[in-house]
């Protein structure tokens, strides 16, 4: 093909490893004779609109091998919805740069917002090829097996859960609740049923937004388990909601709300410590890692890391054999090809939960089936030393 620029373009919440696919989209785009340029938009498509761009054509390899180990969002990202203006501004960036090529690294809203660019280009008369690459800890794209971001947050849930009961093994309080994110997909909560290793170890109640949340069950769980062990960890899911599908939590001050005008569910492990407090008369902690869980790169996941250069690959070769308007998509672990292409009409606003079949109808939500499904993801969680056996006077002659 004749030479041409590329455009790259970060979407949506950070990850562990979505520099990891930003490296690898620059290294296999200066791999190919046909790229003369590479570009970044600033902070997503809100940055293209201002024309911030910056030049990535000569980025020295020894940096990308750094950017290759560095989390979040090197570009900068944001959650933006253009206004019209805004899209004629973005295409005018374009333009003048004679960008016709343009990867979308992100989640949901932005293959949302890629697809919406593409057909605005389109009404524009403006030769634009588009193809997306996934992106998002909380694994709700529909459309690809898993997500990159995803098995790295979902290794942090995993030993964090397995930490924590190891905490309060060692100096029992009455029970603890870890939240988790994913706002209305319980994936990254479902990933805490990892760290359960023996019959009375951590989670012993897990809560997804998939599972409606009932009060009165829930308290009778968490007093269940308090009575035969004297402690118990819950793992809640941010999102989880009543039978009506209103959210247990949210906050309501219009200041909470994000860029998309949506509110923050981030919360709700203090809000079910409140209620066991008044309800149980029990003393309660609440703990939410929230952006840490996101941000770990020392929880990154191996499988997350070749996932990410998976599809950042696929996708530079895929926008180069024009193949316009796709989205890359991983295949489950073992199939013949690591990765595929799904068009991104069958994307957009499609939202990916845990799938019914997979969840337990008991204190853990998930089965064994989903369990299968997360642990090569995860990888294997560090071995500990199991509780020490009591030492029974009456057994040594001792008196």
């Amino acid at each position: 093909m004749a030479a041409c620029n590329l455009m790259l373009v970060q979407g949506g919440g950070p990850t562990a490893v979505f520099n990891a696919s930003l490296a690898a989209c620059i290294e296999e785009a200066r791999s190919d004779r046909s790229v003369h340029k590479i570009y970044g938009a600033r902070f997503g498509t809100a940055g293209l609109s201002r024309g911030e761009v910056c030049d990535l054509t000569g980025i020295s390899v020894s940096e990308l091998s750094l950017l290759r180990n560095t989390p979040g969002a090197a570009l900068g990202s944001s959650r933006f919805k253009p206004s019209e203006e805004d899209l004629h501004r973005e295409l005018d960036t374009l333009r003048a740069l004679d960008v016709h090529h343009m990867l979308f690294l992100g989640g949901n809203g932005t293959m949302h917002g890629a697809l919406l660019f593409a057909e605005f280009c389109s009404t524009q008369g403006y030769s634009i090829e588009v193809v997306g690459i996934p992106k998002t800890v909380d694994n709700d794209l529909s459309g690809t097996d898993r997500s990159p971001g995803f098995a790295s947050a979902a290794r942090y849930v995993a030993q964090s859960t397995q930490d924590l009961g190891l905490d309060l093994r060692s100096l029992p309080q009455p029970v603890t609740i870890l939240e988790t994110m994913g706002r209305s997909v319980g994936w990254l909560a479902a990933a805490a049923v990892l760290a359960r290793n023996s019959a009375g170890g951590a989670p012993h109640i897990v809560l997804v937004p998939e599972v409606p949340f009932d009060q009165d069950a829930f308290l009778a769980a968490v007093q269940q388990v308090v009575t035969r062990q004297g402690w118990a960890v819950v793992v809640a899911a941010e999102g989880i909601c009543n039978a009506d599908g209103s959210l247990v939590y949210s906050a309501t001050d219009p200041a909470q709300q994000d860029p998309l005008k949506r509110p923050l569910t981030g919360g709700v492990a203090r809000h079910l410590a409140g209620t066991i407090a008044k309800q149980l008369k029990m003393r309660c902690r609440h703990e939410a890692p929230g952006l840490l869980g996101r941000a770990s790169i020392a929880h990154r996941s191996a499988q997350d890391l070749q996932d990410a250069v998976d599809v950042a690959i696929t996708g530079v070769q895929a926008l180069l054999n024009n193949q316009n308007g796709h989205m890359v998509a991983l295949t489950p672990i073992g199939s013949p090809q690591a990765t595929t292409l799904i068009p991104l009409q069958e994307v957009a606003g499609v939202e990916r939960t845990i799938p019914e079949t997979w969840l337990s109808g008991g204190p853990l939500a998930v089965n064994e089936a989903c369990l299968q499904y997360l642990r090569p993801l995860v990888g294997p969680l560090p071995q500990y030393a199991q509780e020490l056996p009591t030492l029974s006077l009456s057994t040594t002659g001792v008196h």
